[in-house]
């Protein structure tokens, strides 16, 4: 299981990975699309003929497949919440140096001493 946890993962590879999960996801879903539409007009022409020639089996093909869409979705929105949340890390991260350098620079600065008499 310590594969899937994402934090382990280098920076780079979680956004390899958002991308090519978000490229899967896109694929799955035009094409997802075009055999639903395909299979409605198929079904809406045929009736119950289409019913005996496979069309529920393509129906439970079609679920297949939107549910490795929704899969793929998932993963990418995992993948982007992992990324945002090292660069908020990395944000907070950057403050916290600028504020200690400023502090710093503040205390040994003696025109601020005077300033402040």
């Amino acid at each position: 299981m310590r594969f899937l946890d994402l934090t382990r993962w280098p920076t780079l590879l979680i956004f390899a990975f958002a991308g090519a999960v978000g490229a899967t996801f896109a694929l799955i879903t035009v094409n997802l699309f075009s055999q639903a539409m395909a299979s409605l007009g198929f079904l809406r022409k045929f009736g119950i003929e289409a019913i005996n020639h496979g069309a529920l089996w393509q129906v439970a093909e079609l679920l297949a497949w939107g549910t490795a869409s929704l899969v793929c979705w998932v993963a990418f929105k995992i993948s982007e919440h992992a990324l945002e949340e090292r660069y908020r890390a990395w944000g907070r991260r950057q403050r916290l140096k600028h504020r200690r350098r400023q502090a710093s620079i503040r205390k040994s600065d003696p025109t601020t001493d005077k300033a402040a008499s």
